[in-house]
């Protein structure tokens, strides 16, 4: 993969990207399942049949602070996979210092797991499209007070 558009982004410490989905291009008459199967278990190492040209794949390296992330797997014809990790960026050197690459059909979500800021670079393998940007449970990002807080102001 090699991205076609590179941007920047911070979150603020506490804040979080709720989840979601990139979709993935699947051939006009093809099965998805059996798409996937194709791609990814019968022949892995065959690259030229990877649609990265028309399908969204996310590439993400954080700089400043620290990152969880999850990765729940969606595509047809493949296990259901949640995975679930920590990111250190680039200001704090150690092992956990690294970069993801996220596959169209692989929801993800992200949020910012210290006190500090999280700064990230990210590039994309297609030029960024709003409505491909398949919303699955982002509420989160409203950030509503919390339940004990409201509570309070409700009974002023």
């Amino acid at each position: 993969m090699w991205p076609r558009q590179w941007a920047a982004a911070r979150m603020f410490a506490g804040t979080a990207k709720g989840f979601h989905i990139h979709p993935p291009a699947i051939p006009e008459g093809s099965d998805a399942a059996a798409w996937f199967r194709r791609l990814f278990i019968d022949e892995p190492g065959n690259f030229g049949l990877r649609p990265y040209e028309r399908e969204q794949w996310d590439a993400m390296f954080f700089l400043q602070g620290i990152a969880e992330m999850i990765l729940v797997d969606e595509r047809p014809g493949l296990p259901r996979r949640v995975m679930r990790f920590i990111l250190w960026g680039d200001d704090l050197p150690s092992a956990n210092n690294a970069g993801v690459v996220i596959p169209a059909g692989v929801a993800h979500a992200l949020r910012s797991a210290s006190s500090q800021d999280l700064l990230m670079v990210y590039g994309t393998s297609t030029t960024f499209v709003p409505a491909n940007e398949g919303r699955i449970a982002s509420s989160v990002e409203a950030a509503p007070l919390p339940a004990v807080w409201q509570e309070y102001l409700d009974d002023a």
